[in-house]
């Protein structure tokens, strides 16, 4: 029973001098609208289903966990809010690839200018389309 008691109050004691910074005095927590709730929720779901994915490129992948790394959830959704609210009707929030593409340029991802080939290959020249890649089907 006393060593019980002795690891429970060690146990509290380490809690206590590792106890986040809210319980050691910050700043109240604001107070979240329903819409705030939900676009966090869904900057989220859409940042860690894109981690998971593997048609998610790895650039991408490490902006993204870079930018989750830097900033909290609410910045990150308050700053897609910004960027849709600038460019009404140009972005469908129910489509997550057009969402997911806002959320990554806003955490800084630059997408490669197009017309330009991927490292290590050499451009296709004028007029003549490129090659399919190798090992897929060319069509039925």
């Amino acid at each position: 029973m006393n060593r019980t008691l002795v690891l429970g109050t060690a146990a509290l004691a380490l809690v206590a001098t590792h106890a986040p910074a809210r319980a050691q005095g910050a700043k109240p927590l604001t107070t979240l609208t329903q819409e705030q709730k939900d676009h966090g929720v869904e900057t989220f779901r859409l940042i860690a289903s894109a981690m998971q994915s593997e048609n998610v490129p790895s650039d991408v992948k490490s902006v993204l966990m870079g930018c989750m790394y830097e900033n909290p959830i609410g910045k990150i959704s308050e700053t897609v809010d910004s960027a849709l609210a600038a460019n009404p009707g140009k972005i469908d929030r129910t489509k997550p690839e057009q969402m997911l593409s806002v959320i990554a340029q806003v955490c800084g991802y630059e997408p490669p200018a197009t017309g330009t080939a991927a490292p290590g290959k050499a451009p296709a020249a004028p007029g003549k389309p490129p090659a399919a890649p190798a090992g897929r089907p060319k069509g039925r």
